[in-house]
């Protein structure tokens, strides 16, 4: 079991700790996750509560991720260990055969419209919905404490490729009555999520780990590897293409794309490629093209709308950036430098 402590800093020199308090589990967390599922992962979309499986039993929490795969949620509830993972594994073997027009059905009763999977999955991910749904599928149990027992059977499932993953949720209330949430993995989330791709039959898209090898392959690793760890705290990221992952910034609650990095050289300039939206970059900080275009290395261009016929006026104004290449690490320095201050500036306003 892994136990989170918390301490806020008193005074610049003292350190207090921040103690532990309990919730209506079952209830507050579940609303908390409806509203922000972000909690548990920045690429997931929720399109059903209670679900209602074949076999008379409600799932917590039905969830689609970005690539349309699909996520079972349930809140350990006071079961016995056994029951905990048994449960999600019976709910797992029910989703699995979940068809497209199923799914869609489930979602359109969640969200009370027809067509409004599209619509929420566009509006999450700003990609088109897949036309192919469920190609794989991962159990995500949420507790507040996991029992040791709880521990040894969903590592054992884990390791033997079963795409099970436990995130333990807890609570804590500062001096002043703030209320804070903690949340840790059992399995850290990149393997669960390759353990549920191994099994997929949706191949094109790669972890994190994979891009990384990728990048390593192509002779920009150490760059791309320079930009992950330099964004940390500051933007969020997931895989998304066999060639790029994404670094995702919250925007009232949903996920707005900032920065795309790819794992595969320029063409035109070699090193490693960037895209940025600046239109995003000043909504939400407060910096404009000239400020961005400091950070940024020689060869970078403004972005061309010419390939977004057809897109909407937001998608278009959303297009408004730079692209290019970095090709060391002194111009990468420089970015994250700049990208840094203008979070901390923009966080203390």
């Amino acid at each position: 079991m892994q136990e989170v402590r918390l301490w806020e800093v008193v005074n610049e020199d003292t350190l207090r700790e921040i103690p532990s308090s309990q919730i209506a589990f079952e209830i507050r967390l579940e609303d908390w996750l409806a509203k922000d599922i972000s909690l548990l992962a920045p690429n997931l979309l929720v399109i059903g509560r209670q679900v209602r499986t074949d076999f008379g039993q409600a799932i917590d929490m039905l969830c689609l991720d970005n690539v349309g795969d699909i996520v079972v949620v349930e809140l350990k509830k006071g079961q016995t260990p056994r029951d905990t993972a048994a449960q999600a594994l019976e709910y797992a073997s029910w989703v699995r055969d979940l068809s497209h027009d199923r799914i869609v059905e489930i979602a359109d009763g969640h969200f009370n419209n027809a067509d409004s999977l599209k619509a929420a999955f566009e509006e999450r991910f700003e990609a088109k919905l897949p036309d192919e749904l469920n190609l794989g599928h991962r159990i995500l149990i949420v507790a507040e404490s996991i029992d040791a027992s709880t521990d040894r059977i969903v590592r054992y499932l884990s390791d033997m490729n079963v795409p099970i993953n436990v995130a333990t949720v807890q609570h804590f209330t500062d001096s002043d009555g703030r209320r804070l949430l903690a949340q840790v993995f059992l399995v850290e989330p990149e393997k669960a999520e390759a353990k549920a791709r191994t099994s997929s039959k949706r191949r094109r898209y790669r972890t994190m780990s994979e891009l990384q090898e990728l990048a390593e392959n192509n002779g920009i690793g150490e760059l791309y590897s320079q930009i992950r760890v330099g964004v940390r705290g500051v933007l969020r990221a997931y895989a998304y293409t066999d060639r790029v992952f994404y670094f995702l910034v919250r925007e009232d609650g949903t996920l707005r794309t900032v920065l795309i990095i790819g794992a595969t050289p320029h063409e035109e300039h070699s090193g490693l490629e960037f895209t940025i939206h600046v239109t995003r970059l000043e909504d939400q900080w407060g910096v404009d093209m000239d400020r961005v275009n400091q950070w940024l290395p020689s060869n970078s261009r403004e972005l061309s709308l010419s390939g977004w016929a057809g897109s909407s006026e937001e998608e278009k104004r959303n297009a408004v950036g730079f692209n290019g290449a970095f090709q060391n690490g002194d111009e990468v320095d420089k970015f994250l430098y700049g990208l840094r201050t203008a979070f901390e500036a923009s966080a203390k306003t």
